[in-house]
């Protein structure tokens, strides 16, 4: 498969790497951890702790919602490997091909691919794609239609989507919030069922995941996505991510952790 390359991108892409390789190591320093540390801890760790062994401890029927591949196993991915290997039947969607986040030829043919890898690597039972527009999700009846019908096939005790105020204020992907926001206005509409709503790549945890004992696995289907990885290389991706795995995990005791939102 080929890449479209010119001067120009070539140029862009290296200062996008030193960029963010700037950033990776001004956050590894202890005062910008603690700093971080705070402002995302749970305001009862032990107890955040304490639900999240009782979410991935217990097999259950999981939807695991996203709106780009690689989205699950980069902010959900621990999560969603522990609860596989305790038995979870676990059935992913994926909305979009992510075909606008690269230069690829194709590129929304390769991400499945990807997909399909790192879905493997985790163990979910079955991964599901869409294809609609990457950054154009439309926050309409449309999609509350589409993520209605999955919830109705999967019948999930456990459903999974992007909290919709993401991680940095005001700078929160169009689509994330899309899904996020359609999978709330459903969720309250399903207060009957008894299914239990966790939102991912959150600020405001109120449940924590250990996954010390599953970082590999998560490092592996992470970079199953190797299209994505442009802006910083493997040492720096195991970095960043076991970098957040740790500020997650604050004072909790463990080494790394992931965190949750649970809205109902």
């Amino acid at each position: 498969m080929g890449r479209k390359v010119s001067v120009k991108s070539d140029r862009t892409l290296a200062f996008r790497r030193a960029f963010f390789s700037t950033i990776f190591r001004v956050a590894d320093t202890p005062v910008a951890r603690w700093l971080v540390t705070r402002q995302v801890a749970p305001d009862n760790p032990a107890l955040a702790l304490a639900l999240g062994e009782n979410l991935v401890l217990t097999p259950r029927r999981v939807l695991a919602l996203t709106a780009h591949p690689d989205d699950l196993e980069f902010f959900a991915g621990g999560t969603l490997r522990r609860m596989a290997l305790a038995g979870s039947q676990i059935a992913a969607v994926v909305l979009s091909d992510g075909e606008k986040r690269g230069n690829w030829v194709d590129l929304g043919g390769q991400r499945r691919s990807e997909q399909q890898e790192a879905a493997r690597l985790q163990g979910y039972d079955s991964v599901t794609f869409h294809g609609l527009p990457d950054f154009g999700l439309a926050e309409d009846p449309r999609l509350e239609q589409l993520v209605a019908r999955c919830w109705n096939e999967t019948a999930p005790e456990v459903v999974f989507a992007f909290d919709p105020k993401e991680l940095l204020p005001q700078t929160a992907n169009r689509d994330h919030k899309a899904l996020g926001r359609t999978v709330m206005d459903l969720a309250r509409a399903r207060l009957h069922t008894g299914t239990r709503v966790f939102f991912y790549g959150t600020r405001h945890p109120n449940v924590l995941v250990d996954i010390s004992a599953v970082m590999a696995d998560k490092l592996r289907a992470v970079k199953a996505h190797r299209s994505q990885m442009v802006y910083l290389d493997e040492a720096e991706t195991d970095g960043t991510i076991e970098l957040m795995g740790r500020i997650n995990a604050g004072s909790t005791g463990c080494q790394y952790a992931e965190p949750l939102y649970q809205l109902m």
